[in-house]
């Protein structure tokens, strides 16, 4: 299974001719994946202002495949590739409003003390709640 959310493109995204600066990609893909932890029941303003742990990125791999402008309604698809001890593997794939694919990226993240700086396993309740998400 995979969690979809839907973004408006704002301006704030784009360069001067309209179209997504290629970092502000990574921007909208963390928004999503704090949407995703949220809609799982295990925000990040949970694990960091409460039980100090966040989710630095170990690994990240992107294609681009088309322009995307300001102002499009853009679908960011997420799907899990591995959930680790400590670690998850996260597939983005964002479509435009014609549902062709404008970016994928693959990603590891680590689940992190944000005091020891030393990965942290998961709690059974948050891979059980992880593990629906799991594609192949």
């Amino acid at each position: 299974m995979t969690f979809s959310v839907k973004k408006l493109v704002q301006f704030s995204n784009c360069d001067p001719f309209g179209i997504v600066f290629y970092p502000q990609y990574f921007y909208i893909c963390s928004e999503a994946k704090e949407d995703f932890f949220i809609h799982i029941g295990h925000p990040h303003y949970h694990y960091i202002n409460v039980l100090k742990l966040g989710w630095p990125m170990a690994r990240l791999e992107t294609d681009f495949f088309a322009p995307t402008r300001f102002g499009e309604r853009i679908e960011i698809q997420i799907g899990l590739t591995k959930i680790g001890t400590s670690s998850l593997g996260i597939r983005y794939t964002i479509l435009g409003e014609d549902n062709s694919r404008r970016m994928s990226a693959g990603t590891t993240v680590v689940l992190t003390s944000l005091e020891s700086k030393k990965p942290t396993p998961m709690s059974v309740d948050l891979k059980a709640a992880l593990e629906p998400y799991l594609v192949d």
